[in-house]
């Protein structure tokens, strides 16, 4: 059978077109959407360079997509499985045998879901007799394996004891993620054989949703939110009574009221409308009051505002639902067109879930006093735009109500946020300074399937100007500040903890993934480079493609280097430390096409030489995350520049606070860095970065079609780790480099360079683990090595900031700027020069030319700088004196010529002196 790629480059769409019957007035023109009355063609037919074949697009929906697509898109089949299979049989395909897949063990819930599946008929009569789901939607749902039947009775019960069991219809859950069963639940045809007992469930119960098409939740727009199975069949039938699974509107179940479990993410992009169980309140105990369903909604709206998904409740508070407690109930009575009416009957108020009436028997989402209890049943919000009541008496017509506009948009939720200090969030430790903010969460116009964050300072709380710069249109700004204050009385709804990191950081105590959407940032655009970002998710499978496609497309494993230190980042927050990276290669060696290839790959941004032209800009480039940034040619840059860049990669390799401006915002410089271009100024960097350069290995390229490195899914494999184990792992790793470095033990920054390289291996064994690549692949330890003593020997004589300084000093000397006094001189046979270190300071501190090298120098003192050449054995008499144009100077140090031509410094001899030499 041809694969799905295959199918895509051989046929012509517009010969599928005209076989799948669709009118094309124009022969040169668009075609006629199939499934709606489209006066203008919509859809068009073109080539799509970057994929390789052709593509269609219907431009009044958006929808798009390839040859299998539009065979869906034009309903002859369900699903992709059966697209293919229409294809194969429209154009005549071979249909190649296909080699068995290896027997994959079932487990036993999925044994079972099969098995109840294959007579799912059995469940028909039940589901449309008693239920009033329609037959349709039954076909539509029994094509998508949303319910199957089971009979089971236990042997060593009754008929009427609890748990004897009985005919039943069965509802299997499975992971979002990897399609496995992870329970089922079951709903018996009488529960008096069961003791009464009308539901079981076996497997997961929390945690796990109910989606009874997972299809149909990928491609809606609004998703209903109910408690059980039944209920989600009773949405459906609502907005799709004739089962076609084409809607924009499908339901799920939470199957029970543990919403707390579940992870709402997947639903991010949404609306999600509420309509749990219309429970009375509990009459006696320590609940009285309380109402198990509505409550439980609450908790749904309050987790979906955090991650700013558009939450509605249905509003319950009508005649239509007395004596009716779900879905299914009011489906029966009233029938599919008014509950879709009613699932779009959304509660009025300020907040969901608090009714103006203020029922006293019932327990209150928000308590107000009496004085904002008098105004808040006034206020009424519409999905995007809040109004108010204004009250007018006449004699006329009496009391009328009648409504003001407030505001353009809708307050979905203003909660307290707690922000863990950076200190906690980078070390894990208590935190003792943390910071309390406002996080306000709105609906407007423009977003219906998202909500807009912003985050307040208390003293913003009122400020009109604020919310206006946010929000939208204030119309009347006493009504609104009067509403905030009633808001304010809300703000422990939904109130939270967070941390402001992008990246892997440390959470009370444990390791997390946090996400730009994460984060309450005051000001997120400068506060961090990644403050909307997502990363990409996917398997193993195919960070194994990843990591095979970049060991090809360099030798010597240069670009997978590249790739592991991108990814081995996120284990700053364990380690303390990460290394930057500089990438060099000269003119045309693929170093632009190989980064282009990574920022897709990870999601990481390069930013330009241009958007780093400020110290300001440096530093909000590399703030809050440990994500990886990249600056681009920073050698074309002025020195300035590069010296406050050199400054800033300094306080990064590890991490430093910061404040900057009036309001004194906070800034985490944190991220790793990566330097790009033929010479990069790191001079002073040497031992924070590892390198690789790309001249004269280029290899196959990367493939367009690669998929992205699934980022979340290896952070999330990461904060499985504790601090201790990750730190165990990085020494096992600093003593296998250690027995294989070449630097001599005392070497103090070869070590370091030597830990630094650490740090990548710690990385290349963790992904080997991540994705069962085996950490012999490609060679790449034998190429890390090799690239760590090359590293090492050529850059033996730059490590030391005194040899930056006698550079300095000796080109000084040979262009005659040096103006105190010098010598060279035979000490014990040596060849000396005799200079005083106060004099080489003071020179390079007090010169015009040289304030810029001064000032990026890490030593600046005398002192240190002859600890350091005495360290270096290059002095070989210190306290030396000499007679020097009829003064005698007193204080030289005498540095060995030949000790210091060891280290690449040939200071330039008088003729005089060399003969003396030749004479010896």
């Amino acid at each position: 059978m041809a694969s799905a790629e295959k199918l895509k480059e051989i046929i012509d769409l517009h010969d599928l077109a005209h076989r799948l019957g669709m009118e094309r007035p124009d022969p040169d023109g668009n075609y006629r959407a199939p499934n709606r009355k489209d006066t203008h063609p919509s859809v068009s037919v073109f080539h799509a360079e970057q994929a390789g074949y052709m593509m269609w697009k219907d431009h009044a929906t958006g929808e798009r997509g390839s040859c299998i697509d539009l065979v869906l898109y034009c309903g002859r089949a369900d699903d992709a499985s059966e697209a293919m299979k229409f294809l194969h049989d429209e154009y005549d395909l071979p249909r190649d045998e296909v080699a068995p897949l290896p027997i994959q063990h079932k487990t036993q819930l999925e044994w079972l879901a099969d098995k109840q599946f294959a007579v799912a008929n059995d469940a028909r009569a039940y589901l449309i007799d008693q239920r009033g789901i329609p037959e349709a939607v039954i076909d539509y749902l029994q094509k998508r394996g949303a319910f199957g039947f089971s009979d089971w009775t236990n042997p060593e019960k009754s008929p009427g004891d609890l748990g004897y069991g009985g005919p039943a219809v069965s509802f299997p859950t499975r992971c979002l993620f990897s399609g496995e069963v992870v329970g089922i639940d079951y709903r018996f045809f009488d529960p008096a054989l069961n003791g009464d007992l009308k539901t079981k469930a076996q497997g997961e119960k929390r945690g796990y949703p109910y989606v009874p098409d997972p299809l149909a939740l990928r491609r809606a727009k609004t998703v209903i939110v109910v408690e059980s199975a039944i209920n989600t069949f009773s949405a459906i039938t609502a907005f799709d009574p004739n089962g076609t699974g084409k809607g924009t509107t499908t339901a799920i179940a939470t199957r029970g009221l543990a919403v707390e479990d579940i992870d709402w993410r997947f639903l991010r992009g949404k609306k999600v409308i509420c309509c749990f169980d219309n429970d009375a309140p509990i009459e006696k105990g320590p609940r009285k009051g309380h109402r198990p369903g509505p409550e439980a909604s609450w908790i749904v709206h309050e987790r979906c505002t955090a991650l700013n998904i558009p939450c509605f409740l249905v509003n319950q508070a009508n005649g239509k639902w007395d004596d009716l407690n779900d879905v299914n109930d009011y489906l029966k009575k009233h029938g599919p067109d008014l509950t879709k009416y009613m699932l779009l009957h959304h509660e009025p108020w300020l907040v969901f879930g608090q009714e103006g009436e203020f029922e006293n028997s019932q327990f209150k989402r928000l308590p107000l006093p009496e004085h904002d209890q008098y105004l808040y049943w006034l206020y009424r919000v519409k999905p995007d735009f809040t109004s108010y009541l204004k009250i007018v008496t006449n004699e006329e017509e009496g009391e009328q109500k009648i409504p003001q506009d407030v505001c353009s948009f809708r307050i979905a939720g203003l909660s307290k946020v707690t922000i863990s200090s950076a200190q906690s969030a980078m070390t894990g430790e208590a935190d003792l300074q943390p910071t309390k903010v406002y996080s306000a969460t709105l609906q407007t116009p423009d977003s219906p399937y998202e909500l807009t964050r912003f985050v307040l300072k208390r003293e913003q709380l009122y400020n009109i100007d604020v919310w206006r710069r946010v929000g939208g249109g204030i119309f009347n700004p006493g009504r609104f500040s009067r509403m905030i204050s009633i808001l304010e009385r809300a703000t422990h709804i939904g109130e939270r903890n967070a941390v402001n990191f992008v990246g892997l950081a440390w959470h009370n105590g444990q390791a997390i993934l946090n996400e730009g959407p994460d984060c309450y940032f005051t000001d997120p655009v400068q506060q961090c480079p990644y403050h909307n970002l997502q990363f990409p998710s996917g398997t193993p499978e195919q960070g194994t493609r990843v990591i095979e496609a970049y060991h090809a497309t360099f030798k010597q494993n240069a670009a997978l280097m590249l790739l592991v230190w991108g990814l081995g980042t996120h284990l700053k927050t364990f380690l303390g430390l990460w290394p930057h990276y500089t990438l060099q290669s000269d003119k045309g060696s693929g170093k632009s096409t190989l980064i282009k290839a990574l920022e897709r790959t990870i999601a990481f941004t390069m930013f330009s030489g241009q958007s780093l032209k400020t110290e300001f800009r440096l530093l909000t480039s590399i703030s809050h995350t440990s994500h990886p940034v990249g600056w681009e040619e920073l050698s074309a840059q002025g020195q300035g520049i590069i010296d406050k860049a050199v400054a800033q990669l300094q306080e990064s390799y590890q991490y430093t606070i910061t404040r900057r401006g009036t309001d004194m915002t906070e800034f985490l410089s944190v991220a790793p860095v990566l330097l790009a271009g033929e010479d990069v100024p790191v001079q002073s960097l040497l031992g924070k970065l590892v390198r690789s350069d790309l001249t004269g290995r280029k290899g196959e390229l990367i493939p367009d079609e690669l998929p992205r490195f699934p980022v979340k899914n290896w952070i999330h494999y990461l904060t499985n780790f504790s601090r201790p184990q990750i730190k165990r792992a990085y020494r096992e790793c600093i003593q296998y480099l250690n027995k294989h470095c070449m630097a001599k033990p005392d070497d103090n920054g070869a070590n370091r360079m030597r830990d630094n390289y650490a740090c990548l291996l710690l990385a290349w064994k963790l992904l080997c683990e991540f994705t069962g690549v085996a950490t012999n692949y490609g060679h790449f330890i034998n190429d890390l090595v090799a690239e760590m003593n090359l590293h090492i020997s050529e850059t033996s004589a730059e490590r030391e900031p005194w040899v930056w300084i006698l550079e300095l000093i000796l080109g000084e000397m040979d262009a005659g700027h040096f103006r105190h006094p010098y010598a060279f001189e035979w000490i014990d046979g040596e060849l000396c020069l005799l200079i005083r270190t106060s004099h080489i300071m003071q020179h390079i501190s007090q010169s015009p030319a040289l304030k810029a090298k001064f000032d990026s120098l890490p030593v600046k003192s005398d002192r240190v700088l002859k600890k350091q050449l005495k360290g270096a054995n290059v002095v070989m008499k210190d306290g030396y004196e000499k007679t020097i144009n009829g003064k005698r100077v007193a204080n030289f140090v005498a540095l060995g010529v030949e000790n210091l031509r060891e280290f690449g410094l040939f200071p330039t001899v008088p003729e005089d002196v060399r003969e003396k030499e030749t004479n010896q």
